[in-house]
């Protein structure tokens, strides 16, 4: 079987390598070897084989955190299947895009699952359910033991190429639904490899993976790279937690790497305890990013904690997930900053003008072998996001003479709450259809804790008009991270200019006055 050529692929090499018995993933005592993942893997991919699932084939998944989790993803990669990470924080209309849009036939799903899942509306061909779940609508069902129950590829079988298309992750878009950003086998290694070189990972490290596994972050932060040296990730339940549980499992599990979202570093320099007790651990680094820290909380970390080297990172979905790190070196030389690119990323400017710049302020480009094949099914958009070379990000930036790039705005109307984008359009298009709502804008405003919050600013003319309406429309329809976490109603039309453009710039500051927040 020609399953060399991928990403299941690199697995493999290291499952047969001198680090095959050495332990790779760990989840709440369980723990796998490299050798028992692949032959784990192998088994998913023999089972959906027996199943019906084909290579090409679209399958969604949604789980928590949790070492099938893992199975499935190294699986798919040697059937030669789709991935179709499903986000567990959506609900179900949103799920049901991701679906369809995907055209996903088969779904994996757990208890996580469960509650998100309750009244899709859409037809699976099969569904595999990992513990005891309901199965929404009619679909077929088989369990994972009866998936893993030692069904082999054909001898035929030949894996993915290179080129061939792995993953589907979706984001929501600023100008409509969401959509997917298109991963080929290609891609995710060279993400993977610039990782390796680019933050000096080695074998000995180990690293607690607190993003979901439904995220990009998730398995292309740190994890792939460490499978590909041999090193460990131990796995974080999906859900709930605080930095009290964090530097618990940092202590059991002899962690040296960490990604903590700004929102858990602030949490963090409030417990001098904490930080003490990481003090006197194995950590070695910890790597914060989707939005710029302060750079008193920096300080307060590094004096907290001597011996942590804390860095600053930005990504994307669209790959590569960190395209810049700001080396712990470098923090207060050049605060603010996102850092320079890592080694397989090069990245330039477009001003005003639309000229192409290795320095200046402008629109973040970024060309990088790791970087989307583009977004799937949109021929438009992955055109007009790949021009002249480069992969538009719609991040303002000034990107200096010794290649420091530090983010001064967005092109792109988006919202980062907590280290998760919320984009405005998706919530407004929901406000937008209650009755009685004449306008309706959602701009970020500070947050103490999330750096960001998402405010709604509704116009109506009725005087009995209801905002708690705005509330269960949201809940019903937008995870909870993207809904609204003020609302605020007022009369007068909202600013535009003489083009009818409506002036954001002018609502954020008005909202965050009315609101008591310090700009």
């Amino acid at each position: 079987m020609g399953l060399s050529r991928n990403v299941f692929g690199m697995l493999e090499r290291t499952a047969e390598s001198h680090a095959g018995d050495r332990p790779g993933y760990g989840f709440e005592g369980e723990v796998r070897t490299f050798r028992q993942m692949r032959d784990a893997a192998l088994a998913v991919a023999g089972g959906l084989y027996a199943q019906g699932v084909r290579p090409g084939d679209k399958v969604a998944v949604m789980m928590g955190n949790r070492l099938e989790w893992v199975e499935v993803y190294f699986g798919l990669a040697a059937l030669g299947a789709v991935c179709v990470p499903v986000n567990v924080l959506l609900t179900g209309p949103e799920i049901a895009h991701v679906c369809r849009d995907s055209a996903a036939r088969c779904l994996v799903m757990d208890e996580v699952a469960s509650r998100g899942l309750a009244g899709l509306e859409h037809d699976f061909d099969l569904v595999v359910t990992v513990g005891h779940v309901a199965v929404p609508g009619g679909a077929r069902q088989v369990t994972w033991q009866e998936v893993t129950a030692g069904h082999g590829l054909p001898e035929e079988h030949v894996g993915p190429d290179l080129d061939d298309t792995f993953l589907l992750y979706y984001s929501s878009g600023t100008t409509g639904l969401p959509k997917a950003a298109e991963h080929s086998h290609n891609g995710v290694l060279w993400n993977a490899m610039g990782q390796l070189q680019g933050l000096s990972l080695q074998s000995h490290h180990r690293y607690f993976v607190i993003p979901s596994l439904s995220w990009a972050a998730g398995f292309h932060n740190l994890v792939m790279a460490l499978t590909w040296n041999g090193g460990y990730v131990e796995l974080r339940r999906t859900g709930g937690g605080s930095m009290e549980n964090i530097v618990a499992s940092v202590e059991e599990h002899r962690i040296t790497h960490v990604m903590l979202v700004p929102s858990l570093l602030r949490e963090l320099v409030s417990r001098p305890d904490l930080m003490e007790r990481l003090s006197a651990s194995t950590l070695e680094w910890i790597v914060t990013g989707a939005e710029p820290v302060p750079r008193k909380v920096i300080e307060t970390v590094c004096r907290g904690v001597p011996g942590v080297d804390v860095c600053q990172g930005y990504g994307l979905s669209e790959f590569p997930t960190i395209t810049t790190v700001l080396l712990a070196d470098e923090v207060f030389d050049h605060e603010g900053s996102a850092g320079r690119p890592l080694p397989h990323t090069e990245v330039a400017v477009r001003d005003d003008e639309g000229r192409i710049r290795r320095h200046g302020r402008g629109e973040l480009l970024i060309r990088s072998l790791a970087s989307m094949k583009g977004y799937h099914d949109r021929p438009e958009q992955t055109a007009e996001v790949f021009r002249d070379g480069w992969l538009h990000t719609g991040d303002l930036v000034e990107l200096d003479e010794e290649g420091f790039v530090t983010i001064v705005g967005r092109t792109k109307d988006m919202i980062i709450s907590g280290g998760l984008n919320i984009y405005p359009k998706e919530i407004e298009d929901v406000i937008h259809r209650i009755p009685g709502v004449q306008e309706c804008a959602v701009v970020g405003v500070p947050h103490e804790r999330f750096g960001e919050s998402a405010v709604a600013i509704v116009v109506t003319d009725d005087p009995a008009f209801d905002d708690a309406e705005i509330r269960r429309a949201c809940e019903a329809q937008l995870a909870s991270y993207k809904r609204p976490r003020q609302v605020i109603v007022r009369g007068e039309p909202l600013p535009r200019n003489a083009n009818a453009k409506l002036l954001k710039r002018e609502l954020r500051p008005w909202a965050a006055e009315r609101l008591g927040v310090a700009e």
